[in-house]
């Protein structure tokens, strides 16, 4: 649970107030002539009608005009692919995430490969996939530890269960990604289990659908620290300093709790009342339940 609050900031009042004047009168009240000048756009702002959608708009072309290509890196390399055994990762893919690790850059394509490139010398160093059959599914740059987080399934498991594994960027700029290690070999995270890396707590939230179970992990060293096996919790959310468990609705209302995120001790203990629209929604799937 994540509560956040957008606070539009705006230099004028939303309704806009337009200013009639002659044209000698414009002529003065606007000095500024270019359409490109944003000392003209941004008094129109401030005096315009259509106040910051306008100026919003017409400011689109300033916000890029001193961004510039510094190098272009292709993680498509028909050569050094070879070894991939399954033939949709040797195909061209667009590119699904971008992680950046200080000096070294990571392109993760849609199709399941991962190639890692240098900031220094603008040159391919490696795959990260270090098997012929593994889809690297997701990436994670673990800044605790210097090191790069990639969620994998394999055809040999015919895609069925996530595999985790960290390796050291140091590693990596070597050309050496399979210097790492894996990651929840305990765990079963088959469909509908998952691992959650939370960067700003610093925790893993892992789900075992075989088992039912929590389990929260340090991402500084991946020691496991608690678990939660209620079998009833639906869904968590989680936020600075805490988690929200979601219960299964019960009659009229959703059961929650807040716990800390630290130990896993429980903070507070409540629940949510139905809104009319969800329990009228209720009522009509009671009614069809009954008529089949």
């Amino acid at each position: 649970m994540e509560i956040k609050r957008k606070i539009a900031s705006s230099p004028r009042p939303s309704r806009g107030r337009r200013v009639a004047a002659d044209v000698a009168a414009g002529n003065r009240a606007f000095p500024f002539h270019s359409s490109q000048n944003c000392t003209r756009k941004l008094f129109r702002r401030e005096i315009g009608t259509a106040g910051n959608r306008l100026f919003n708009s017409s400011n689109a072309q300033e916000k890029f005009r001193n961004f510039q290509l510094q190098e272009e890196f292709d993680s498509y390399d028909p050569k050094g692919n070879w070894f991939l055994q399954l033939n949709f990762l040797k195909k061209r893919s667009k590119i699904t995430e971008i992680v950046a690790a200080k000096d070294v850059v990571f392109a993760l394509a849609q199709s399941g490969v991962c190639a890692a490139f240098s900031r220094e010398t603008n040159k391919k160093i490696c795959y990260l996939n270090i098997n012929p059959d593994e889809v690297i599914r997701s990436l994670f740059y673990n800044k605790n530890n210097e090191s790069l987080i990639t969620v994998s399934v394999y055809a040999s498991d015919h895609f069925s269960t996530l595999k985790c594994r960290s390796t050291p960027i140091q590693y990596i700029r070597r050309g050496q990604p399979d210097a790492g290690f894996g990651l929840f070999g305990s765990e079963s995270l088959k469909w509908p289990g998952f691992v959650e890396f939370d960067d700003v707590n610093g925790k893993v939230l892992t789900y075992s659908a075989q088992d039912g179970i929590y389990k929260v992990f340090d991402l500084k060293n991946y020691t496991h620290l608690y678990s939660i096996s209620d079998e009833h919790v639906s869904e968590i959310k989680i936020s600075p300093g805490i988690m929200l468990l979601i219960y299964e609705r019960c009659a009229s209302h959703v059961p929650l709790k807040i716990l800390s995120i630290e130990d896993g001790t429980e903070l507070k203990d409540f629940c949510c009342g139905s809104t009319s629209k969800e329990r009228q929604r209720e009522r009509n799937n009671d009614r069809g339940k009954r008529e089949t």
